[in-house]
């Protein structure tokens, strides 16, 4: 008969043994840690939420994050996405795996699959239902491919020589599937060919990485300029590219063209037609980014001196007059509304409403079950004749909340339960 100490005992040794157990087998079927600093992630390999890919340079780095810039960003906070960022702006990521399928915990793991090549996002929730990240790829046999992070910040997959060494042009790659970040050598346009498109569509919200209300493409019309849609309608364009900058947003491209950093073009041949941009005169780094307002911004940190960098912003928008970098109005052009003036903008203050009437934003735009942003409640708000503030109605910035006529708005820097403090978006006269 056991005792309580030996049954005790017993207990650890057997859970022992199955931990020991556990951990042996692990190794045979996966070399679950990546032993070095490296660039590229072999058949066998996982990739778990504490390890990262750095590319050959250290310019980029592949790893999970958190977008919340209001949380702690490496630990088991969720949800939890698979990213790239430049090594020198931890987290801040230029191009998301799984924008659509967040991890909800630190159990997120990427892994290459030996019967397919695919690339597989599990976490301790769906080992048998992966996420997908590269379902476009042609199978392939056997383990003779892996993924490698580039220093242009483009993910490839590849197929690997006897010695698992990288070789060959890309089976696969992120490049052909921008999110809302234009890296230099990435393109917008279409390969007529394979029926390929490239264009850039925007984050719902600072903090969900979802397909948000914007999208950046090629002219359809063959016009070498680029659109901006909202919701599926033309919203704004950057206007014809001659001499070196686009004429309705000069500012997009002017400042770094005296520089003599960047070389902008567009291409048309038989097989494609596509606008990109390439650093010239390097090192820099460099983005365009489309935000969830619908501008497109170009990034650039130069780092062509020893001695000392700049990071400089340039952008281009259809901001309404009297909106812009010296005025708190938010940066977004309506429709013209009978009951509203040129002069008017929503204007974002530290506060809450009281009294009048609350109702939530039930969508609107051209486009069916998206989540709403704070550009669809904006849109809603402003066509509403009665309407005179609005806030996104969750934490993560999406779905509707708007006041109309009556209510009463009180400023209050009060920070909230979750750390940050609400803003409503209220209207105002410009001056």
């Amino acid at each position: 008969m056991l005792t309580q100490n030996m049954l005790s005992i017993a207990t650890v040794s057997s859970s022992a043994f199955f931990l020991l157990f556990f951990i042996i087998s692990s190794s045979i079927s996966f070399s679950h840690v990546l032993t070095k600093e490296t660039d590229t992630l072999k058949p066998g390999q996982l990739l778990r939420d504490w390890e990262q890919l750095v590319s050959q340079s250290k310019v980029f780095r592949l790893g999970f994050f958190n977008p919340n810039p209001d949380t702690v960003h490496l630990g088991p906070a969720g949800p939890r996405y698979l990213g790239i960022w430049f090594d020198h702006i931890p987290f801040y990521s230029v191009w998301v795996a799984n924008r659509e399928d967040p991890i909800p915990d630190s159990s997120g793991a990427l892994s290459i699959d030996p019967n397919d090549g695919k690339l597989k996002l599990t976490h301790r929730g769906n080992q048998q239902h992966p996420v997908i990240i590269n379902p476009s790829q042609k199978n392939t046999s056997n383990n003779d491919v892996a993924l490698t992070l580039l220093d242009s910040g483009n993910l490839v997959v590849r197929r690997v020589n006897s010695r698992g060494i990288p070789f060959g042009s890309a089976l696969w790659q992120s490049f052909d599937y921008p999110h809302n970040m234009l890296l230099p050598g990435m393109k917008l346009g279409m390969n007529f060919r394979t029926g390929q498109t490239w264009e850039l569509t925007s984050w719902v919200s600072n903090k969900l990485p979802s397909p948000g209300a914007f999208k950046v493409c090629l002219d359809q019309s063959g016009v070498d300029q680029l659109v901006v849609r909202r919701r599926g309608e033309i919203y704004w364009s950057t206007g014809v590219f001659q001499n070196g900058s686009f004429q309705n947003a000069t500012s997009l491209t002017g400042f770094t063209k005296d520089s003599g950093i960047y070389e902008f073009k567009f291409v048309r041949n038989p097989e494609e037609r596509y606008f990109t941009y390439m650093v010239k005169d390097g090192p820099a780094l460099s983005r365009m980014d489309l935000d969830t307002l619908g501008q497109l911004t170009l990034f650039t940190l130069d780092q062509r001196e020893s001695i000392s960098s700049w990071i400089f912003d340039t952008a281009g928008s259809p901001c309404p007059v009297g909106v812009g970098n010296e005025s708190a109005g938010v940066c977004l052009a309506e429709k013209a509304s009978a009951c509203r003036s040129a002069k008017e903008a929503f204007v974002a203050k530290r506060g809450y409403m009281v009294n009048g009437e609350e109702s939530f934003g039930g969508g609107g735009g051209g486009e069916v079950g998206f989540l709403q942003s704070l550009s669809d409640c904006h849109g809603e708000c402003w066509k509403d004749c009665d309407c005179i503030a609005y806030q996104a109605a969750s934490y993560d910035e999406t779905g509707c909340r708007l006041w109309s006529k009556g209510s009463k708005f009180v400023a209050d820097d009060f920070i909230g339960s979750e750390g940050v403090v609400d803003l409503i978006y209220l209207l105002q006269s410009l001056h």
